[in-house]
């Protein structure tokens, strides 16, 4: 009976451990993804894809860091190593083009493309609006800049979600 209750204690403990090491890296967390080349590609779409929703005569100017980066984000339950392909790009525009109606044409675009609202700051002084495509998990963001009377600063931002650099995690 001793013996039974021991290998009943191991087995529980044993499976115990099975469960604890899938839920923290198992095999479906290694899946082959896009590779950061091809993230980078769906980043500058979705970026010309907004752009071209926007007045005649806005110009997207490159901004800020841009390219592959660690994705270190421990929410999404994915393992380390990957990486997120990020593009920023300060609108530009000519005099007198009608800065007010970036962010409400670009909402409307991306609520009849079904985005997803991820972060919704419109009401703020200076606005924010970020969407995800539910379909492949890639982000957009306008943020509008209200300087002066008359001023504004436009940048739209654009991400990936985790990728693996090469489309397969490095053999380790």
């Amino acid at each position: 009976m001793a013996a039974r209750r021991w290998r009943t204690g191991v087995l529980a403990a044993a499976l115990m451990a099975g469960l604890a090491t899938s839920a923290c890296g198992g095999d479906e967390d290694v899946q082959p993804t896009v590779t950061a080349v091809q993230a980078a590609q769906r980043v500058e779409q979705i970026l010309r894809e907004a752009h071209a929703q926007l007045p005649p005569g806005a110009e997207l100017k490159p901004f800020g860091d841009s390219g592959t980066l660690p994705c270190d984000d421990p929410t999404d339950g994915g393992p380390a190593g990957r990486v997120f392909v990020e593009q920023q790009y300060e609108v530009v525009f000519p005099a007198n083009w009608p800065a007010d109606q970036a962010l409400p044409k670009l909402a409307d675009y991306w609520q009849q493309r079904d985005y997803k609202v991820v972060n919704d700051l419109r009401e703020r002084s200076d606005p924010r609006l970020s969407v995800e495509d539910p379909a492949d998990g890639y982000r957009i963001s306008v943020t509008v800049y209200n300087r002066a009377p008359g001023s504004v600063d436009i940048y739209l931002i654009g991400s990936s979600p985790c990728v693996w650099e090469h489309g397969t995690p490095d053999p380790q």
